[in-house]
């Protein structure tokens, strides 16, 4: 019976590879290692079965935050996501009925505000969102300068 956890295993390992994203069936092979290892010692099917499963659940449980995390690598904002959190100056005032605009890294954006108040031209704001053509931003207090 191992040989057959063994070629579930290497089934898992082959699934693996052929996926374009990572981490996807690999927790199976490290079930059906410790299954053909029970199998190996004489336990009966309903053990094995048993330690395949919960051994494929404890692996994906402890693994795959860990491996994500390394995975995923160093993620670059190359968008106007890249804008939220980032600080700004108001070129034109924004009122509770009307977008005025926002100045961030050179350009300039229409913007909003989260707090539905007036932010006179010149104050500094921070973007927390975008939403469409037009920034979601709140207006820093002196010490957030």
């Amino acid at each position: 019976m191992w040989l057959v956890w063994l070629g579930v295993g290497l089934l898992a390992v082959v699934l693996e590879l052929l996926t374009a994203s990572a981490l996807v069936s690999i927790w199976f092979a490290v079930g059906a290692c410790a299954a053909a290892l029970v199998s190996l010692l004489d336990f009966s099917i309903g053990i094995q079965i048993a330690v395949f499963v919960i051994m494929s659940f404890l692996s994906m449980l402890i693994v795959r935050p860990v491996a994500a995390r390394y995975l995923r690598g160093n993620v670059v904002r190359t968008n106007a996501d890249r804008y939220i959190g980032e600080k700004g100056i108001v070129t034109k005032k924004i009122t509770s009925n009307d977008w005025g605009e926002v100045k961030i890294q050179g350009t300039i954006w229409h913007a909003v505000s989260v707090e539905d108040e007036e932010i006179e031209e010149g104050s500094r704001v921070k973007v927390v969102a975008i939403e469409g053509a037009k920034l979601l931003v709140m207006k820093l207090q002196n010490e957030d300068k």
